[in-house]
């Protein structure tokens, strides 16, 4: 399972890679903040929404990362 984390502001965000979905969470350092969607694969690689998330929080690098693990594991 790949995880990977960012900071962006005020908030604390990972992404999570497991075997159906893509799990993305949200904090800002306390236990009331946190809050998380899970995404499956095949939805991630249809919303541009998602993909520019991870490209801005996360960088090109990894949004590239995640596109090849989706696609992989959406067929």
């Amino acid at each position: 399972m790949n995880r990977w984390h960012a900071r962006s502001g005020n908030e604390n965000y990972s992404i999570e890679l497991a075997a159906t979905r893509i799990r993305f969470t949200k904090d800002s350092g306390t236990p009331d903040s946190f809050g998380g969607n899970d995404v499956p694969y095949p939805r991630f690689l249809r919303s541009e929404k998602w993909q520019s998330h991870v490209a801005q929080v996360f960088g090109a690098q990894i949004l590239e990362e995640v596109l090849l693990a989706a696609r992989a594991r959406a067929q």
